[in-house]
């Protein structure tokens, strides 16, 4: 195929683009206090395992990221092995939430979809899977209640931050946090956060857009490409508060 050919056939896949679906397994909202809400996820398979699963994911990026696309879903395959899944929604934080704090999260919401999986299944403890940042919350959970949490199982999970070893760890080291927060009104945006991580490696997007005109000339890679673009720029704001006791907690 000539560059015309592929420039003409991702033009063509472009203009036959109907919608970025993302996120497509069948769920309901069973709770919901404030901006948080606890997706149940609907499904045919048999359950095999009598103990619900529950999902914290970070709070700097959205947990579609465990259901991407139908042929792309952790979701999907923990359903199709028998699992009951539950997960987290933590919403957008706004200027009415830059004063909830990690103890907010974890203490509160966490604990009350904890609560309300062991009432509604009549059981004593969950299994809690924890991702990144949702993954250092659930350890402090777990902690705190060991007798609501029968299995903890974290991926990606920030345990040690006590090293020099990673560049964010080091840039971490001396922000000025305080600043930040007051400067940005009590809510940090999504956006300042997606730059920090970009610089992290500049060049990471520069290959990725060098090689744009291949991807959407494929409809298969185009797709692929479009979720998770769709999912990096969904970084919802952070809670002022919150986002300064992780960022002093790590740092001290």
């Amino acid at each position: 195929m000539t560059q015309a050919d592929t420039i003409a056939e991702a033009i063509k896949n472009i203009g036959n683009l109907k919608e970025v679906d993302i996120a497509t397994a069948p769920r309901k909202v069973v709770w919901s206090e404030g901006k948080v809400r606890l997706y149940h996820f609907e499904s045919e398979d048999k359950k095999t395992c009598k103990t619900p699963v529950l999902i914290t994911y970070a709070l700097v990026n959205r947990w579609e990221m465990m259901d991407l696309q139908s042929d792309r879903s952790f979701i999907r395959k923990m359903l199709s092995e028998g699992l009951d899944v539950y997960v987290i929604d933590w919403g957008y934080a706004s200027r009415s939430d830059r004063y909830k704090d990690m103890e907010d999260y974890i203490l509160g919401d966490i604990d009350s979809c904890v609560d309300y999986i062991r009432n509604e299944h009549s059981i004593e403890q969950v299994n809690l899977l924890g991702v990144c940042q949702g993954g250092t919350f659930s350890l402090i959970y777990s902690a705190l209640h060991p007798e609501k949490v029968k299995n903890l199982i974290t991926l990606v999970t920030p345990v040690d931050f006590d090293n020099e070893e990673g560049l964010l760890f080091r840039w971490a080291k001396d922000l000025d946090v305080d600043a930040i927060v007051d400067g940005f009104g009590g809510v940090v945006p999504g956006d300042f956060l997606n730059s920090g991580f970009d610089l992290l490696k500049p060049m990471n997007k520069a290959r990725k857009y060098a090689a744009l005109t291949d991807t959407l000339a494929d409809e298969g890679r185009m797709m692929n490409f479009l979720r998770m673009e769709k999912w990096v720029a969904d970084s919802p704001d952070q809670a002022g508060e919150a986002y300064r006791r992780k960022c002093i907690s790590k740092t001290n």
